[in-house]
């Protein structure tokens, strides 16, 4: 009698083969899962950061509207020519999205998508620059011309001091925070602007007040080479003495 092939009948065989079957039924589904995990990976890059960039350019958009709302001229810089070329570019990626045949991993990271966030990201960058321009502007306009021009130190008036110190800190520095604080910082430029005169014209009643020899040695102590030792009779001395008048003041060694 001939016997059949063993390998038809074979039970061990055939449970080979099942379990060679379902490895590669395995293998297979881990590589659509990988797949999977790169098309989404891809797919979270790519919005995270169009999402990103388009809150930026919104926030722009809005900052040069409330500038020129409250009378700041706003120049918005010219459309960089890849921003012109991206919109199509990324309709015509947007239409193939439904075709199944090519890889979507692919077309995210391909040219059309990569160059159109580029583009946005170019634009961004010149809205800001723009608008940071323009900030600077606002402040060199808002300084007073005196505003380097020497105050002097009132005792007893401190806080009027500090507001000196203040106005003059803020009015002197160009901005160099987040664009979204530009339209605060420029209405703060102007409030310090307004009262810059009227903290000047105190600090001169103030001074109108001194007899005239104390008055000419406050002067020259806010002066940049201070007041000479000769200015400080016994008038100013005796002055200086009473009331803590002294102690807004130094002696210095040449």
């Amino acid at each position: 009698m001939i016997e059949p092939p063993r390998a038809a009948t074979d039970p061990g065989r055939g449970l080979l083969a099942e379990r060679a079957n379902q490895a590669l039924l395995a293998l297979a589904d881990r590589a659509d899962r990988k797949k999977t995990e790169a098309e989404l990976s891809a797919i979270t890059a790519a919005c995270t950061r169009a999402e990103t960039l388009t809150a930026c350019l919104v926030s722009c958009t809005l900052i040069g509207t409330k500038l020129a709302s409250h009378g700041v001229g706003h120049v918005r810089p010219p459309v960089p020519s890849p921003a012109v070329k991206a919109i199509p570019n990324l309709r015509r990626t947007a239409t193939q999205a439904a075709d199944a045949s090519q890889d979507l991993t692919e077309r995210l990271r391909g040219g059309s998508v990569q160059d159109a966030l580029k583009a946005a990201e170019t634009t961004a960058k010149l809205l800001e620059q723009a608008l940071i321009r323009t900030a600077e502007t606002e402040r060199v306009r808002l300084m007073p011309d005196d505003l380097d021009r020497p105050i002097a130190t009132m005792p007893g008036k401190e806080s009027l001091q500090a507001r000196i110190r203040k106005i003059h800190t803020s009015l002197s520095r160009s901005f160099t925070g987040p664009v979204e604080e530009i339209p605060a910082v420029v209405d703060r430029w102007r409030q310090y602007a307004a009262e810059w005169e009227g903290v000047r014209d105190e600090v001169g009643r103030l001074l109108a007040k001194l007899p005239p020899e104390i008055k000419a040695f406050v002067e020259a102590a806010a002066s940049e080479g201070g007041a000479p030792w000769s200015m400080v009779t016994a008038a100013v001395r005796e002055w200086l003495d009473g009331d803590g008048h002294g102690d807004g003041y130094e002696v210095r060694k040449w």
